[in-house]
């Protein structure tokens, strides 16, 4: 690109003491002019030393700024506040405790100069390790959380698939909604402009409308693979449940503002499929690993308590063949839920991870649970 664009990097923070100043020398450490790009941090009102350390690189170096929201209800709240400002004909998106590789700029920027019709470009992101011993770190880095390729199954990049149906699968956020997380992504102003330069003012779910908004404008979404950030986790299992709980609240919220009116069940098998039917109101039904190991357990002991309340007649022998079925069911989508759990190393840490792995899932299943609850939509996903 002989005549490189300027380009704006927001970054929305609240007390990020323990990964900012990683994340900044990271961002000054991206090769690309510095007379052509600001770093703008959108800060949501923190109460530890993330502004002291801000303010301190602020000084050596003028395209550091910094936007003041101390009544940020949301990331997305923030990242308004410094889209107000932004002066980029490029804007990206990441977060204070991100991590991007040195030729991250140029590599989101490749996309855009070969098609103008792309409105967006998100890239791979994968764990720095900030502890060697923390569990939480490792089971993430281990697990690929937050990874891309694998999610959208598009480890190659390319384009991301239209909405073609409005089908709650399609819009709701989860691995088969073609969005990209803002940690790692990049937006031209045109495209940004025609959806009123803004993030909605929800509490969650943000990045997954704008990209949906975008797409829905005509614009197209691109995967950029080699354009890396790398992500530090959350320090506990119990923060990570936390994130994990808000990503699944925002998903019924999202089926609201975009889906039709029906009820889709989404089978996690031979690919993926839905069957959907006319509903007075939008929802679906993942049915995955994690529903079915507890239905079939249910299911089993049920049968077993019917078997010993009424045991010793002739009869009951379908009975037992049954519970032996739902049994072997019961163990096959039990060890298949927790399949990847067992190639986490190191090995003699087995349950911590499936603890971890267990809740982690439990957890954004309750966010679903509570978002129902909320906004009036139908959302499990198992």
């Amino acid at each position: 690109m002989a005549d490189k664009p300027f380009i704006t990097i927001i970054l929305p923070v609240r007390n990020a003491e323990r990964t900012i100043d990683t994340t900044i020398q990271y961002l000054l450490n991206v090769e690309y002019p510095r007379d052509k790009m600001e770093i703008i941090f959108a800060d949501g009102g923190s109460t530890d030393k993330t502004k002291d350390i801000i303010n301190k690189w602020q000084e050596k170096f003028s395209f550091i700024k910094v936007v003041d929201v101390p009544d940020s209800k949301s990331p997305g709240h923030a990242r308004n506040a410094a889209l107000k400002v932004a002066k980029g004909e490029y804007i990206f998106f990441t977060d204070g405790d991100c991590a991007p590789h040195k030729d991250w700029i140029e590599k989101m920027l490749e996309p855009f100069t070969k098609d103008p019709e792309i409105g967006m470009v998100g890239g791979e992101i994968y764990t720095l390790r900030t502890d060697a011993n923390n569990d939480t770190e490792s089971y993430c880095e281990q697990a690929l959380f937050l990874t891309i390729g694998d999610r959208v199954k598009m480890k190659n990049g390319g384009y991301y698939p239209e909405i073609k149906k409005d089908l709650p699968h399609e819009v709701n956020g989860s691995q088969t909604c073609p969005f990209f997380a803002t940690a790692n992504c990049a937006v031209s102003r045109k495209a940004a402009e025609s959806i009123g330069m803004e993030f909605w003012h929800e509490p969650t779910g943000e990045d997954v409308d704008f990209n949906l908004r975008i797409l829905k404008n005509g614009f197209k979404l691109f995967f950029q693979p080699s354009a890396i950030v790398d992500h530090m986790h959350r320090a506990t299992p119990q923060q990570f449940f936390k994130q994990l709980w808000g990503y699944g609240y925002g998903h019924p919220l999202l089926l609201k503002k975009h889906a039709k009116n029906v009820l889709e069940f989404y089978f996690n098998y031979f690919g993926g499929f839905g069957i959907s039917i006319p509903f007075f109101m939008p929802g679906i039904i993942y049915i995955g690993d994690f529903l079915l190991m507890h239905l079939f357990f249910f299911a089993t002991i049920l049968t077993a308590g019917i078997i010993f309340i009424t045991g010793g007649l002739s009869a009951l022998l379908g009975a037992k063949i049954t519970l032996i079925v739902l049994a072997a069911l019961w163990l096959f989508f039990t060890l298949k839920f927790f399949f990847p759990v067992f190639k986490m190393k190191p090995f003699w840490k087995l349950f911590t991870y499936m603890w971890i792995h267990y809740m982690s899932k439990w957890n954004f299943i309750k966010g679903g649970i509570s978002g129902m609850q909320k906004f009036g939509t139908i959302n499990i996903e198992g």
